[in-house]
């Protein structure tokens, strides 16, 4: 037997026909969201005063003709619709605006863009991740692919100042033109607003029809009725939960899941720890004056060639290498950009008496044009590198095989780069051969550009790395 075709609306519920259901879909749908209240369960079990407590939840309202489902249900019932055999068509009235322009500005690590790409692939969706996991910065990316305007949902006020900095970091959008719905403030910007939950409950009809993404952050910690009363006023397209575990403490993380979105993604505690400290490096941060009319990705590539042949930037890092020759002479690392830039630095250096090379050449000059084997197959021999000081150019797809031959204690961050996996083990394993061979930690010069936004925040994540605040590294190497 056939069943009848559902015409199911979607817009700020789901909405189900009660007519033209088949028997087994509809009793599945109040077996899922009609439970029991974990409250009631635990005081009943304990013997406790129950009072008002309900006995159940129910998830599942019924008006007129229709059961109205939370539209994070959406995907669960899709597939309740497939295995009984239940035929239905959506009508999609979700609200999507005109795209807005708005760019990320940074580079996720692999974890998060593993993550973000999960988040993308869902119109409702919760990601879980523990502290300092990078899931606010994953959300801003978000917002920069969907391009609608956003509103982020936060419990508490402590979350406002770090919301209000990373979207000045990675979106480069003022402050002063966010939305804030909080301590008496009722602004709505054209891009995002941020609103605490207690204050957006009363006023939620002045941004409703401005909006085109929502998103909820800490939502394990969001009290019940924000996700079943405040939530379905939204008819978004877009939805996320940022979750910080996947459980609640009143036990109904059921609610995040129906009226959010399904976990999509849990990002692993090993993935986040990877890259946050595990540099143990005395840290120069200079910071330069190299300023570029950056707006988008498509402007990178002028700008690292513009960056490259700024005269005062180079000046700087020549400096440097040269008073670091003059304590110790030594052998000093230099990670470029390569091509260009080693040869920029190369003709700098030689005016200072300053001998330098890249590692690709000593490698290749060793092994007779043949990089990576000797005559007889076997693995390569050291590249032929003088004992007298020089500076040696590399760049991060070679450090990895340059560390095997040689040990600095000192490196320099001439080109604007981001720690991905490999380089941080690769730092990471500098670190540990310069701490054994001289009884003290390495040096790393870290070249600061923070005139342009994209460059800056490449250096607060590297600080990550360092195990050190970005705005502490600046102000100790000002002291």
């Amino acid at each position: 037997m056939v069943s009848k075709t559902l015409n199911v609306v979607l817009d700020g519920w789901l909405k189900v026909p009660t007519d033209g259901l088949v028997p087994m879909l509809e009793r599945k749908l109040h077996e899922r969201l009609v439970f029991t209240n974990p409250d009631y369960e635990m005081r009943h079990n304990r013997g406790e005063w129950i009072g008002s407590i309900p006995a159940q939840i129910s998830c599942l309202r019924q008006k007129g003709r229709y059961y109205l489902l939370p539209r994070g249900f959406l995907d669960q019932f899709t597939d309740l619709c497939k295995k009984f055999q239940q035929s239905y068509r959506i009508s999609d009235r979700r609200r999507s605006l005109d795209p807005i322009p708005i760019e990320f500005h940074g580079q996720l690590k692999s974890y998060q863009q593993d993550a973000a790409e999960s988040v993308l692939t869902h119109d409702f969706a919760t990601l879980v991740g523990g502290h300092k996991s990078g899931k606010t910065v994953i959300g801003l990316y978000t917002i920069a692919q969907r391009r609608q305007p956003t509103l982020v949902l936060i419990p508490k006020m402590e979350l406002l100042e770090n919301w209000l900095i990373k979207i000045e970091n990675f979106l480069q959008i003022p402050r002063s033109v966010v939305g804030v719905i909080a301590n008496g403030s009722q602004s709505v910007g054209k891009q995002i607003t941020i609103a605490h939950t207690g204050e957006i409950t009363r006023l939620w009809r002045k941004v409703q029809e401005k909006i085109g993404y929502l998103i909820i952050d800490d939502c394990q910690r969001c009290p019940s009725k924000v996700l079943t009363h405040l939530v379905t006023n939204f008819d978004t397209r877009y939805m996320l939960g940022l979750s910080h575990s996947g459980q609640r403490k009143d036990r109904l993380s059921k609610l995040v899941y129906y009226y959010v979105g399904e976990v999509v993604y849990t990002i692993n505690d090993k993935d986040a720890r990877e890259g946050r400290g595990i540099i143990p490096a005395h840290v120069v941060a200079r910071t330069t004056d190299f300023d570029y009319p950056y707006r988008s990705r498509s402007d990178y590539d002028r700008m690292l060639r513009s960056l490259i042949e700024d005269p005062q930037r180079t000046r700087m890092i020549v400096d440097d290498i040269e008073a670091e020759i003059k304590k110790a002479a030594a052998l000093l690392l230099v990670l470029t950009g390569g091509g260009e830039q080693d040869r920029v630095l190369s003709s700098a250096l030689a005016e200072r008496g300053i001998k330098a090379t890249s590692f690709s050449q000593a490698l290749t000059s060793s092994t007779d044009g043949k990089p990576g084997e000797g005559e007889d197959g076997q693995e390569c021999p050291s590249p032929e590198i003088p004992g007298e000081p020089l500076a040696v150019l590399v760049n991060d797809r070679n450090l990895t095989e340059c560390l095997k031959h040689i040990h600095s204690r000192v490196l320099f961050l001439a080109v604007p780069t981001y720690f991905h996996k490999t380089l941080a083990q690769a730092l990471r394993s500098l670190s540990q051969n310069g701490n054994s061979a001289e009884g003290r930690r390495i040096v790393i010069y870290d070249y600061v550009d923070q005139k342009v936004g994209l460059l800056e925040n490449y250096f607060r994540m590297r600080s990550y790395n360092y195990g050190v605040h970005p705005d502490v590294l600046l102000s100790s190497s000002l002291n």
